[in-house]
């Protein structure tokens, strides 16, 4: 018989569905009591037990809550009323603040639970009376304040800016905290703290997680789509099996899992709720027009007619289920589709799709053919008018072989001899996601290092040099910037030394992109004479220049980049290290390379006048 599971029918809710509940907290919690949802699905607060002990302390501190739109500041606040006594009733009245008495300190705990949703009026009220609180100027009352980083900038300046001098100081200090990613600072009674910077990819996993294996599930045991052996026509059920940890993991999530990573390298951020609506956009993503997602009758209506092309888990990746003004309104499609996957082309790959089923291929068997739902029988039909037919449809084709390289993308094991980063704009981040994880754990990266310093000489320079042992910095006279630099300020070991500046790579602060430092060993402190974080672009730019590529063909922009960074170290090693001209001579170093990209020194005496 036909059934219908309740946990389908909630899991709507997160999705991009037009009525857009998933944006209120508070419908959320109606949605569990209305489909009877026993088990919530939920990322732990990650600030929820500091900021708990914070407000149990007899000198609790105020406490701000930032990040983008779904980042789950209103969800920590709540948290933290019930935790406290607050009624939940209470809450979901719908007031803008809510407070109540803490226990030990005896303070009065007031919850903004979002800043933005105060009137012009309302915003200077409150913001007069945190201000004193975090000047210590108030030991009666303690705030926390949930307000988008924007948002809690412009107020805060608006409003200091008509008061004195010492209110305007204490926003200064405010914005620098948020600039400078700074928790407390000792000058002000207050704890910033930014939910954007959190690791998507954990929650990712955690989240997915919850939602292929809740124990709701079981509701499909009495449909008639599910055999008795477990297997399933039903397209909902299919894409929970691709998302589920078998015995060897999956492929699918873990990918998933990477470009999230690699999204991170790259300061672009993912709101837990965006990433909560992506699960649930690949389990229930439904492209038939008008449709967005599958329900549990719309579901056995695929499955009868073997359209499970409307159902890929790999293009509901990318929102391909919406239209695209409605892909645009949702960050992580944005941000998914930025790696260019199955738009990318690549000989290989595309040579395997579209010519392996006609030279009895078994890779393509193994790759294409063998995927029952998602592969050949979705695909073939398209290949066959494109090379045998009139050809009446190329662009239907087009489509049926980029979702083809999705699926691969995204189904392609590591032990692969095909590299499914070629399938990205990025194709070096296999090798970014290696190098970080042996920057952490302490592993072995030179042959990276060597390609990233190659690719730094050649940007410097502007020669074909194919040392990566040693950095060149070099100029051409002027600003520096001229295409050709061959006269040599400084050259530096890529090994640590004991006595001269050398250049190192470590992990950046965030624990996700690596960090070009030099080093001065003689130096207090860290050492650290400059820096340069190495975002995914950075990377990939500096791995296709010592490739071959030219510096400004990848990005013009992460040349500028390097181009500033080099004249910025080249002065500040000149303050450190350098040694004024003497004498009536000036001695210089020319480079020249020759046809094997070795690199030569030429002695240049230059007289000045006397």
């Amino acid at each position: 018989m036909s059934q219908s599971n309740s946990l389908v029918s909630f899991l709507r809710h997160y999705g991009p569905i037009p009525a857009g509940d998933n944006m209120y907290d508070e419908l959320i919690q109606a949605e569990i009591e209305r489909h009877g949802i026993h088990h919530e699905i939920h990322i732990t607060p990650a600030k929820l037990q500091e900021i708990d002990r914070n407000f149990r302390k007899s000198g609790p501190r105020n406490v701000v809550l930032t990040g983008t739109a779904g980042d789950g500041k209103t969800f920590h606040c709540r948290q933290i009323w019930t935790a406290f006594g607050g009624d939940p009733k209470h809450w979901d009245a719908g007031e803008k603040s809510v407070s109540l008495t803490l226990p030990t300190s005896g303070k009065t705990l007031t919850i903004i639970k979002d800043l933005s949703e105060l009137t012009q009026e309302e915003k200077n009220k409150i913001l007069a009376r945190v201000a004193s609180s975090v000047a210590g100027k108030d030991s009666e009352n303690v705030y926390l304040v949930a307000a988008n980083d924007g948002q809690l900038l412009a107020s805060w300046r608006d409003w200091s800016e008509s008061q004195g001098e010492e209110e305007h100081k204490t926003f200064k200090i405010v914005e620098d905290m948020l600039v400078e990613e700074r928790t407390r600072d000792d000058t002000l009674h207050l704890n910033l703290y930014n939910l954007s910077h959190l690791d998507a990819s954990e929650h990712f996993q955690d989240l997915i997680e919850q939602v292929v294996e809740h124990p709701q599930w079981s509701q499909c045991d009495a449909c008639d789509m599910l055999k008795s052996d477990g297997s399933t026509t039903c397209p909902i059920r299919i894409n929970r099996e691709r998302l589920r940890n078998g015995s060897e993991g999956s492929v699918f999530r873990k990918r998933l899992g990477e470009l999230m990573k690699l999204a991170r390298a790259n300061r672009m951020h993912i709101p837990i709720r965006d990433l909560l609506l992506l699960g649930v956009n690949i389990l229930l993503g439904d492209r038939q027009s008008g449709r967005i997602l599958l329900t549990c009758r719309t579901a056995k209506n695929r499955a009868e007619k073997d359209d499970y092309r409307l159902t890929n888990p790999y293009a509901n990746v990318f929102g391909m289920n919406l239209s695209e003004r409605q892909r645009q309104q949702y960050q992580v499609f944005n941000i998914l589709e930025a790696f260019g996957i199955g738009r990318e082309t690549d000989n290989k790959f595309d040579n395997l799709l579209i010519y392996g089923s006609y030279s009895d291929s078994t890779l393509y068997t193994d790759l294409v053919s063998k995927d029952a739902y998602y592969g050949a029988t979705a695909y073939e039909p398209y290949l066959r008018d494109y090379l045998e037919g009139a050809r009446e449809n190329i662009e239907a084709f087009m489509q049926a072989l980029s979702r083809q390289r999705q699926r691969l993308f995204f189904s392609l094991s590591g032990e692969s001899n095909l590299d499914p980063w070629r399938l990205t704009v990025y194709q070096a981040s296999g090798q970014f996601l290696d190098f970080v994880e042996g920057l952490k754990n302490s592993g072995d990266t030179s042959r990276t290092t060597e390609l990233l310093v190659r690719g730094l000489n050649r940007t410097f320079c502007g020669m074909m040099i194919d040392d990566g042992t040693e950095l060149y910095l070099a100029s051409s006279g002027g600003d520096g910037r001229g295409r050709i630099a061959s006269l040599l300020n400084y050259d530096l070991p890529t090994t640590r030394h004991r006595r001269d500046p050398y250049l190192n790579f470590a992990l950046g602060a965030d624990g996700a992109t690596p960090c070009l430092q030099i080093i001065d060993p003689a130096a207090d402190g860290d050492g650290i004479v400059d820096s340069l974080t190495l975002q995914l672009t950075h990377f990939e730019y500096l791995i296709r220049v010592a490739s071959g590529s030219l510096p400004a063909s990848f990005s013009r922009q992460c040349n500028e980049d390097f181009l500033d960074f080099k004249l910025r170290l080249i002065k500040r090693l000149d303050d450190l290290i350098g040694e004024e001209p003497s004498g009536d001579e000036i001695s210089l170093q020319a480079l020249t390379v020759d046809e094997h990209g070795r690199i030569h020194r030429d002695n240049v005496r230059i007289r000045v006048g006397s």
